[in-house]
């Protein structure tokens, strides 16, 4: 009997280890791989926000809010905030309250910060564009579709999870 979930993990290996052996090799700035790639995030949100907000003649925020950024990168609040704080130390990230709501907090890049994604993002992605340009264009595609499925198909799987012991929990609780 094939194991393909087995198999589908040691793929993922392979592929981490191929790709992200060379990121994790460069330094950016002094900052770990992830922190950078939170810098890309915040950069690449805020021009879509930017943009869209204009088009339909809405104020533009002063830059993200963290539920969006870990909305869009899939990663905790609790992991986001982290991140921000370490970005705020370099200082390549700002925090930014708003003086209607000082509960509300945005960030957004500083100008070192917006240097830094400049100068590297480039050179960052370019492993995986020459990768999809031997693969070809309709196989990165289907690639790229593929990943989003199973990207979807695990979040059912975690969310089913959390479900199940949140009834547990509430079984347990019981008198």
């Amino acid at each position: 009997m094939i194991n393909y979930g087995q198999q589908l993990l040691k793929s993922f290996h392979r592929v981490k280890k191929s790709s992200m052996g060379r990121f994790g090799n460069q330094r950016f700035g002094g900052l770990k791989p992830h922190e950078f790639f939170m810098l890309v995030t915040i950069q690449n949100r805020y021009a879509a926000l930017k943009s869209e907000c204009e088009a339909n003649g809405h104020p533009v925020p002063p830059g993200m809010k963290i539920s969006e950024l870990s909305r869009c990168s899939s990663i905790s609040m609790p992991g986001v905030s982290q991140t921000i704080t370490i970005l705020v130390k370099h200082g390549y990230v700002r925090r930014i309250t708003t003086e209607t709501d000082r509960r509300l907090v945005y960030v957004n890049l500083t100008e070192k910060g917006a240097a830094l994604e400049k100068e590297n993002s480039q050179s960052s992605f370019q492993i995986f564009d020459e990768a999809a340009a031997i693969l070809g264009e309709d196989d990165t595609k289907t690639l790229i579709s593929l990943l989003d499925k199973l990207s979807a198909a695990l979040e059912i799987l975690e969310s089913n999870q959390k479900d199940k012991d949140h009834k547990e929990n509430a079984e347990r609780k019981k008198p």
